[in-house]
């Protein structure tokens, strides 16, 4: 009898923690990056919008790395201010203009120097729009 006892502790035990293990594992699923975006321009219609899934992180990782550095002073409207949460808790803050012509790149100021633009590729910025617009 106390061997059929130990057997099923054994196994409500291994049953808890397999469980415990699935998780946590649930809890870091996305990585813990998570972008949000918060509408900062009353003239054109915009949403606020928050991703917390890995594939909708890595559209926006890949556009802001496709980013080119511009030549000269910035004269623009921030569309939105991005804040994206990477792994480890590192938080990264920016102005995010895309408009709507599907054409045009978009544009990305790092907030932690609004002097200086980068220009999303137009594939980049298309993406960022489609997702955007659900």
């Amino acid at each position: 009898m106390k061997k059929y006892l130990l057997i099923f502790l054994l196994l409500t035990l291994i049953m808890i923690l397999g469980c415990s293990e699935k998780n946590q594992n649930s809890i870091q699923e996305n990585g813990g990056v998570s972008v949000n975006l918060i509408c900062s321009n009353n003239k054109n219609e915009c949403t606020d919008r928050n991703f917390n899934d890995l594939q909708s992180f890595q559209v926006f990782k890949t556009a802001i790395d496709s980013a080119e550095k511009m030549p000269g002073n910035l004269n623009y409207i921030a569309e939105y201010n991005l804040k994206i949460k990477f792994q480890g808790q590192t938080t990264k803050t920016f102005h995010l203009s895309l408009g709507t012509d599907r054409d045009m790149k978009g544009l990305l100021v790092d907030l932690e120097n609004t002097n200086q633009g980068y220009e999303i590729p137009v594939i980049h910025a298309n993406k960022l729009r489609e997702l955007i617009e659900g």
